[in-house]
C-alpha cells in the first residue's frame, strides 16, 4: 500500500495536519513582522521562519537551502520555470510547453 499524499499548498482541499495548524498559529500571533529586517518583531518572525524551513527540510530528506516557501502556485511555477531558464541558461534561452499547462506558466 502507498503512502497518503502529502500537500504542502495551503489552498488544498486537505485540512491542515495539526502541526502546521500549531506553526501557523504561532505565525500568525508572534511571526508576522518581515523576517528580512532587524528590529526585534522581525527577528522573531526569522526564527519561526527558519525553524519552519529545518523542519520541513527535514521531513522531505533535504538541506534547508534546497527548499523555497513561496506565497502561493503562481510564485511557484514562475521559480520553476525561471529555474530551469537558469539551469540551461548555456542551452539557450527558449522554454517549450504544451498548450494545457496552467496559465501561470
Amino acid at each position: 500500500m502507498s503512502a497518503p499524499p502529502v500537500y504542502l499548498d495551503a489552498a488544498t482541499a486537505a485540512p491542515l495536519h495539526p502541526v502546521a495548524r500549531q506553526a501557523l498559529l504561532a505565525a500568525l500571533d508572534d511571526g508576522w513582522a518581515d523576517p528580512a529586517k532587524l528590529y526585534a518583531r522581525a527577528r522573531r518572525a526569522r526564527q519561526l521562519l527558519d525553524a519552519a524551513r529545518e523542519a520541513t527540510a527535514q521531513t522531505l530528506g533535504v538541506r534547508p537551502d534546497e527548499l523555497s516557501f513561496t506565497p502561493g502556485g503562481t510564485a511557484a511555477a514562475h521559480s520553476a520555470v525561471l529555474g530551469g531558464l537558469a539551469g540551461r541558461r548555456r542551452a539557450g534561452d527558449t522554454l517549450v510547453h504544451s498548450a494545457i499547462e496552467h496559465s501561470a506558466v
